[in-house]
């Protein structure tokens, strides 16, 4: 179902209304034209999600992406241990999906669900390629898109190689502030490969050093 299709449906607009996503949009793709936007909204569909709500859900094989309008969205797998662990922790204005869905097109091990009440769009994988070969505005999205969520896991990978907890907590509050706002300390923990229990002695530390 297209966006313009459920506009004024339901509940889903009460906080937020097309001029809120096109602004949105366009403020974080700038080089899009107006008709650029038009056409990303053909192909999408609105979701306003309450906390917990599950946007991709492991085994599926669908590729799926969405960009996160406003709110949070984590990424998870649960490993052999039974533990559960946050591989991805994605804040609004940014467009994501399961990596290895997407591009090794298997069923993918992650699940991603809401932080609090989240707003986001929904595309499919196959629609917004599709859109590249008519309109080369499509491939700088594209582009940006990989970029953005390449450097963030390249990060993140040499944080967690190279800092010491605390060196990780203060990195993460510096460059992701909006992390500390949005989402539960539990998950910013197994985020930054700590307990919660170590978390909340870093940050009691940090406060009394103020």
């Amino acid at each position: 179902m297209c966006l313009n299709c459920i506009f004024g449906a339901e509940n889903y607009f009460i906080k937020m209304n097309r001029i809120e996503i096109e602004s949105i949009l366009g403020k974080t793709y700038p080089f899009l034209k107006e008709t650029d936007i038009v056409s990303i909204l053909q192909i999408g569909t609105y979701q306003k999600l309450k906390n917990k709500a599950t946007l991709i859900r492991a085994g599926q094989q669908k590729p799926k992406i969405f960009f996160i309008l406003k709110g949070m969205v984590r990424g998870y797998y649960i490993n052999l241990k039974g533990e559960v662990i946050n591989v991805f922790l994605r804040p609004e204005h940014t467009m994501t999906g399961a990596p290895d869905a997407l591009f090794a097109n298997r069923a993918t091990k992650y699940t991603f669900e809401a932080i609090l009440e989240t707003h986001v769009l929904f595309f499919s994988f196959e629609e917004f390629e599709k859109l590249m070969p008519e309109n080369p505005i499509f491939f700088k999205v594209y582009i940006e898109v990989l970029q953005e969520n390449v450097q963030t896991l390249v990060s993140r990978v040499e944080s967690l190689i190279d800092k010491l907890p605390e060196e990780r907590y203060d990195e993460l509050l510096e460059k992701k502030p909006q992390f500390f706002q949005k989402a539960f300390n539990k998950h910013i923990a197994n985020y930054l490969g700590i307990t919660p229990n170590s978390l909340s002695r870093i940050i009691k530390r940090k406060k009394m050093g103020e």
